[in-house]
């Protein structure tokens, strides 16, 4: 069967709204696999809550999403965009990085999207959905490449689904922006590796995260973050949806739960491709159990110095996942023109 090619869109300076005009089967096609996996209702009620805490959140990016939601005529735009619910694995050493990116919706794979963007400080580029106005996985020829990870649930109570909820109350009081939206900041104001990392690593956010960041000059790091701390993790690094014990942070560090497909085994097998990263691998052979598994949706290679970007969908067969777009090979992109 022949699979679909990824779309390359140059956006420009326009808003990722527009992206959603341009794609709004795609943005419905998400909206539908939202609600096929948590029930109309459910849905409806996300939005509504994520509507509100938007609306009184620092985000520069919400009337982005109020108009991917009046654009497309689809439900459940607000809920997926402040969304954390991402399992990914992440491998960064020197100026490469690659990373998965896993998440039970159904159709995220085919609808898989690049975007290429202005800024004043040079063009970035993006693997993303229609509908989505932040950034999860970006290369900034030049200057550098990042991506988001899920960060654990903390153990406050000591049962998971209890400290699953404590950690939307937290949430619900704070009004500092969503780790996606900063990663998009960043793309678009960050002018080195530097400056990517202290914006990174400084900037207050509404929920914990982990960011991947490989620079141009060859320096990397994985950067751990609470809402208001961070850690970081040197190069050649690797993470997955939990924190890993770190030395000098013994006892200052919270426990997490993990998430994702076997959160350990991920990190464990990205560690061993970080250690040895002196170059990009020439396919996807790389792509095996645990760091592919069956919620796998996106596969992305970068190198922010040659400027490339390697990238392809996956979707869900059986108990693995399997490729669902062509490969695409973005070689010798450029950081303007």
């Amino acid at each position: 069967m022949d699979l679909p090619q990824i779309p390359v869109i140059d956006m420009g300076s326009r808003p990722m709204s527009d992206l959603a005009k341009l794609a709004p089967e795609k943005v419905r096609l998400l909206s539908a696999a939202g609600e096929a996996l948590t029930t109309a209702p459910v849905q409806a009620w996300m939005d509504r809550r994520s509507r509100a805490w938007l609306a009184r959140n620092v985000t520069p990016y919400k009337t982005e999403i109020d108009d991917v939601a009046a654009a497309s005529g689809a439900g459940g735009v607000h809920a997926l965009n402040i969304s954390t619910e991402w399992a990914c694995s992440s491998i960064a050493s020197g100026p490469r990085l690659m990373r998965t990116l896993d998440w039970p919706l159904h159709g995220m794979g085919p609808a898989l999207t690049v975007t290429r963007h202005d800024s004043a400080v040079g063009a970035w580029w993006q693997a993303t959905w229609p509908g989505f106005v932040g950034v999860l996985t970006g290369l900034a020829p030049g200057r550098f490449a990042a991506s988001y990870n899920q960060p654990p649930i903390r153990v406050t109570t000591g049962v998971k689904p209890l400290d699953w909820v404590v950690e939307r109350f937290r949430v619900e009081r704070r009004q500092a922006i969503p780790p996606t939206h900063l990663l998009r900041q960043v793309f678009e104001t960050a002018r080195d590796f530097d400056q990517a990392q202290q914006l990174l690593s400084d900037t207050p956010l509404a929920i914990p995260a982990l960011f991947t960041l490989a620079g141009a000059d060859g320096r990397s790091v994985v950067i751990e973050r609470l809402e208001d701390r961070y850690r970081h993790r040197a190069s050649p690094s690797a993470i997955a949806n939990h924190w890993p014990a770190l030395p000098g942070h013994v006892g200052t560090w919270p426990k997490g739960w993990l998430r994702g497909v076997d959160s350990a085994g991920r990190f464990r097998d990205a560690c061993v491709w970080a250690g040895g990263l002196d170059a990009l691998p020439a396919d996807f052979s790389w792509l095996q159990y645990p760091i592919l598994n069956k919620f796998s949706r996106l596969a992305a290679m970068m190198d922010c110095v040659a400027g490339t970007f390697v990238l392809m969908g996956l979707e869900q067969a059986g108990r693995s996942a399997v490729p669902a777009t062509q490969i695409l090979r973005l070689d010798g992109v450029k950081s303007m023109g």
